[in-house]
């Protein structure tokens, strides 16, 4: 158990799903908040979900992640309001379905809006990566987009989802976090060696 009356180390942090409609992006986010498969309808606008997360880092500190997680709507009609969720993002993820080749392709203008929307300072901050969805199927091999790194999931079986969120949470740097004191343990804390609960919330635009 992380010890009480200790330093902690604080961030929030905006993690954004995209990708073309009906690749996974909400079974994704289903499956790493509660654990389990759901079928879902398509977004509308967006749909965003928080969850905290404290785990040691480096040289005995404790980290808190208060983390928020925006699925887009993947559909055209809704594709112009896509830059509305870029704003204050450190992690984008690029999702696409591995058993259709074309939503691979169609990522790529989903990596091209977000470079295009941030500037060249901004966008060294932000982890843009890329995630293939629906393992669990038949697919032909997969590939990456230049030299963005590829993880490859299944919301369905749960492969590879917690391990996706919490390397990614892990990557973003001390600059990000702020120090404070406490002498309570939080109790809406998921510590990513112990046990999970979490604290939903959700908003469609």
């Amino acid at each position: 158990m992380l010890e009480d009356s200790a330093a902690v180390y604080v961030t929030d942090l905006k993690l954004v799903l995209l990708g073309e409609s009906s690749v996974g992006k909400s079974s994704i986010v289903t499956r790493y908040i509660t654990g389990s498969f759901q079928k879902t309808n398509a977004t509308i606008g967006a749909a965003f979900t928080t969850k905290t997360l404290e785990f040691p880092g480096a040289d005995g500190i404790r980290k808190k992640v208060n983390l928020e997680i925006w699925d887009t709507a993947g559909q055209e009609r809704y594709r112009s309001m896509a830059p509305m969720y870029f704003r204050n993002t450190d992690i984008a993820l690029v999702v696409f379905d591995v058993t259709k080749p074309e939503s691979l392709r169609k990522a790529q203008s989903w990596i091209d809006e977000l470079n295009s929307y941030f500037d060249q300072d901004r966008r060294e901050e932000v982890l843009i990566k890329l995630v293939g969805n629906k393992m669990d199927l038949d697919h032909p091999p997969t590939t990456t987009i230049g030299e963005l790194p590829l993880y490859l999931v299944s919301a369905k079986t749960g492969e590879g989802i917690d391990e996706l969120i919490e390397d990614l949470v892990r990557q973003v740097p001390m600059s990000k976090y702020k120090k404070v004191e406490t002498s309570t343990e939080s109790k809406n804390a998921v510590h990513l060696d112990l046990h999970r609960n979490t604290r939903m919330g959700s908003a469609c635009c």
